[in-house]
């Protein structure tokens, strides 16, 4: 891999870590459903010129828009919002990876050996260790949330890969746009102090959200697009292991993050396992595509 690709994908790293912070930077004033709305506005607004009506697809584009759009942006936001920090988010999310696997065994057939297995199992272990932090324990409500959102994430991608020439932004575009109306009409009915959010808000609060649009959405995802098509998937997807290891930093360093010994030790469960289904789903992507040539 060339430097200067090494280089973007450290940026989309930094990127992607980064925005566990500036998401709760943003929830310190905005509520969860009013920030995952005006966020998504937003990433609307950038994308508006560039995307196209995507044809035969729609039926899976609006359950896709419901799925992210609505239900796990809503869930992730919520769970962050209420966390006692940014870590246990940052590292539970990671569960989308051992899902993922484990939907794609259930609906696309796929079929994992004793590794892979031993490694979901050693990643929800791991979540389990976390949830005894006395801080989180205290409110195990939000990695629940993180949890059945990290869930959302795995399903959604089980269906994106039965659809066919749909282009990345279309993708992104199009699960904003979806989910943009329910959320604000949720947002409406369940939330209130809309406007006084929107007067009382510094500029903290707002560049987090447009950071969250556009840094971390924008760009991080373009960037990763243009990646993935330049090198294989087994090739990028490794690399992104350092998500939550930058996420976790910036949580000790700028949010005031303490690493107890259920954050850690559970962590380093949750990561095994996660980097164990990541190279060895990597390595039979390898052999496939040796085959297949």
């Amino acid at each position: 891999m060339k430097h200067k690709d090494l280089a973007l994908i450290l940026l989309v790293n930094i990127l992607w870590s980064s925005n566990f912070l500036a998401a709760k930077v943003g929830l310190e004033e905005f509520p969860p459903l009013f920030f995952t709305a005006t966020r998504f506005f937003i990433v609307v607004l950038v994308l508006l010129p560039f995307i196209s009506l995507p044809h035969g697809n729609w039926r899976k584009i609006i359950l896709v828009g419901i799925i992210m759009g609505v239900l796990h942006y809503w869930l992730m936001f919520w769970g962050l919002s209420i966390a006692p920090d940014i870590s246990s988010v940052a590292i539970i999310n990671q569960t989308f990876i051992p899902f993922s696997t484990i939907l794609a065994v259930l609906f696309l057939k796929e079929r994992i050996g004793w590794q892979r297995s031993f490694a979901i199992l050693l990643a929800f272990a791991g979540v389990m260790v976390i949830g005894f932090d006395p801080v989180i324990f205290a409110n195990l409500l939000s990695p629940v949330l993180v949890l059945v959102a990290s869930f959302l994430v795995a399903l959604n991608m089980v269906i994106v890969r039965t659809m066919q020439g749909v282009s990345a932004v279309n993708l992104t575009f199009w699960t904003s746009a979806i989910g943009v109306v329910p959320l604000f009409l949720l947002s409406l009915v369940i939330e209130e102090g809309h406007m006084t959010v929107v007067r009382t808000a510094g500029w903290e609060q707002w560049t987090a959200v447009a950071y969250s649009a556009i840094g971390a959405t924008v760009v991080g995802h373009g960037l990763a697009n243009y990646l993935i098509k330049r090198y294989p998937v087994s090739t990028v997807a490794p690399y992104y292991l350092l998500v939550p290891v930058l996420a976790v930093l910036i949580g000790v360093v700028f949010w005031g993050d303490v690493l107890t010994p259920e954050l850690i030790s559970g962590g380093l469960m949750v990561m095994a396992g996660v980097s164990i289904i990541t190279f060895r789903s990597a390595r039979r992507q390898e052999k496939k595509a040796a085959h297949d040539a």
